[in-house]
């Protein structure tokens, strides 16, 4: 007679991890956020996916004090070859608070994959979009 399978054999692999607090976080990818600010503009470096599991990360490192107060913000996305719905929602988000606060939003270094989403949906013509970092801070 043969044993019955463990139950690692039945379930699925738990797509969460704890965390230090003993609760569950889903596990997947997450952002790398590199911030460059003077009294005048801040630069946010983005590396990674900009997806469902990732954008409230995004959103939460902008929301902070130090990002709101800038006159100028400005998302480098050079490192970024994909955004979903979640991404479109958080830059059309930080676009509305920043226009609304009289404070200004740009968006970098965009790749071929996540320029055809933009267009697609034709936030080309609502988002601010400059090639680079340094164009950006030019106009602004």
């Amino acid at each position: 007679m043969t044993p019955p399978p463990g139950p690692a054999a039945h379930e699925p692999a738990d797509p969460t991890t704890p965390d230090e607090s003993g609760g569950l976080l889903p596990a997947g990818p997450t952002l790398t956020l590199a911030s460059h600010r003077s009294a005048r503009h801040a630069v946010v470096a983005v590396e990674g996916p900009i997806d469902y599991h990732t954008a409230p990360q995004l959103l939460g490192h902008l929301a902070t004090e130090e990002m709101q107060d800038v006159p100028l913000l400005v998302l480098d996305l050079t490192r970024v070859d994909f955004c979903d719905s979640s991404a479109l929602g958080a830059f059309v988000e930080i676009h509305r608070r920043r226009s609304d606060a009289g404070r200004r939003f740009a968006l970098t270094g965009i790749q071929p994959e996540v320029l055809r989403i933009l267009e697609l949906t034709r936030l080309t013509s609502i988002l601010p979009l400059h090639e680079t970092v340094e164009e950006a801070l030019a106009i602004g």
